[in-house]
């Protein structure tokens, strides 16, 4: 074969740095990853919540980044900290971050989100929370 004389390894690296540098395989734009608090009604079922966000278009991963808060003093509500990794569409920051927040809060039981994190830093607009 012609190329016995090259490591499988070698000819796998090569694919890799062939694939990463031709455009046509890398995503136009870079993913963001945003954790947002979601504030839900306390009888909502987080994972099918989970299962929803998943399904808009434009997200890609969604986890969960703490356990489902529900306060004693405020009760009807819980809280949850989640990750949502999604495509944007273009357009500032801060229209993606609302245009998605719009979304989730569409669906069943979730009241409001708050932006936490953008990329793993802390987010504010003008020193104050986005609150969706």
């Amino acid at each position: 074969m012609m190329f016995d004389h090259i490591s499988e390894n070698s000819l796998r690296e090569f694919i890799t740095l062939l694939l990463e540098a031709d455009p046509k395989y890398r995503l136009e734009k870079e993913v963001l990853n945003v954790v947002y608090r979601i504030s839900m009604e306390e009888q909502a079922h987080v994972p099918d919540t989970m299962t929803r966000i998943r399904a808009l278009h434009g997200v890609t991963v969604v986890g969960q980044k703490s356990k489902v808060l529900r306060p004693r003093v405020n009760r009807g509500k819980s809280y949850i900290d989640m990750y949502i990794k999604f495509i944007p569409i273009g357009g500032s920051l801060e229209k993606n971050l609302r245009l998605l927040g719009e979304k989730v809060k569409t669906l069943p039981g979730v009241i409001s989100l708050k932006v936490i994190a953008v990329n793993g830093r802390d987010f504010t607009l003008d020193g104050k929370p986005l609150v969706i």
